[in-house]
């Protein structure tokens, strides 16, 4: 019997249950899992349409190339732990995992493949984190190591709910862009998980990989956009206290946390129009502080900024 979930704006019709997936929800495409082996993917990719592949490294220090093929079809590796093959159309996607254990290799079906799955079918996707408040969802954007799924733990702590700990996916619904849910992952430092009421899948690359409860499972407009500075630029800039400031509505603000298939052509106009509809829409503010200060200050700080009274009774809500 098929399991049906939903992740990243798909819904996912597959063998085997995903951790911390909601399941289907109505109206999304639909993407079929399967899991094969290694020479039956091997059968089925149509061949290397470059010489090169694009290359990335995950959090947990693993690479994982991108490589498209002479049919249309895109071929994920991952070191020697799985293989994932989406067909041209984008409608079904072998996994072909090596590693026994399914943590490492779920991980990144989860975590980076199907956000590039998503784009394939025409969501955009942001490196963001992201919770769902009563004023609508709020991303955090920032560069690798600024915090951002610290303060996403933290406003989960606080009673908001998880939309995704990593990247977003979003897309429009009539005339709002809308954000859709990652699944209930949450990547933590050990011993950051306590106060969380999480479940832990396990241990990659020195970081807890979690599972949180009552975390978002249908799209929802977002409220606004976030960008995380913790302690950057002069010296000075590193003591400054934790504020937040209205940015002017450019969505050139957000093109280097814009996320794409390698090698794509013709959809710089209509994601910059969208991201352009999304500034337009919410808001886009910027949260700065010293490196030092606790995460609860960036919390705060970040509530007061987007609508404190209506977020300040979302802990007593849950």
């Amino acid at each position: 019997m098929a399991i049906h979930q939903s992740a990243f704006g798909l819904n996912l019709r597959g063998p085997l249950p995903l951790p911390g997936l909601p399941g289907s929800a109505a109206g999304l495409p639909e993407l079929d899992l399967e899991v094969v082996t290694r020479g039956e993917l091997e059968a089925a990719w149509s061949g290397p349409a470059t010489p090169g592949a694009w290359r990335g490294t995950l959090r947990d220090g693993a690479e994982l190339t991108i490589r498209w093929g002479r049919q249309g079809d895109l071929l994920f590796g991952c070191g020697e732990e799985a293989t994932f093959l989406l067909a041209p159309a984008a409608e079904r996607l072998l996994c072909a995992p090596s590693d026994p254990s399914p943590l490492s290799w779920q991980r990144v079906l989860l975590s980076r493949v199907l956000p590039v799955v998503a784009i394939a079918r025409g969501y955009e996707a942001l490196h963001a984190a992201a919770v769902q408040t009563p004023v609508g969802v709020v991303a955090v954007v920032g560069a690798s190591g600024a915090g951002k799924s610290t303060l996403a733990a933290e406003l989960v702590r606080r009673g908001h709910r998880l939309v995704g700990d990593d990247v977003l996916v979003v897309g429009r619904a009539g005339d709002r862009v809308v954000a859709y849910p990652s699944g209930a992952h949450l990547s933590l430092e050990p011993g950051a998980e306590e106060g969380l009421g999480v479940e832990v899948l396990g241990e990659l690359g020195g970081k807890l990989w979690t599972v949180v409860e009552d975390a978002a499972a249908e799209p929802a407009p977002l409220a606004a956009v976030v960008l995380l500075e913790r302690g950057e630029g002069p010296v000075e800039a590193q003591e400054l206290p934790v504020e937040a400031q209205e940015l002017p509505p450019t969505p050139l603000a957000l093109a280097p946390f814009m996320l794409g298939l390698p090698d794509e052509e013709g959809r710089d106009g209509e994601r910059f129009a969208l991201y352009a509809d999304l500034v337009e829409t919410g808001r886009l503010l910027r949260l700065r502080g010293s490196a030092s200060a606790p995460p609860a200050e960036f919390a705060e700080a970040l509530e007061r900024a987007v609508g404190a009274a209506a977020m300040a009774t979302a802990g007593e809500a849950r």
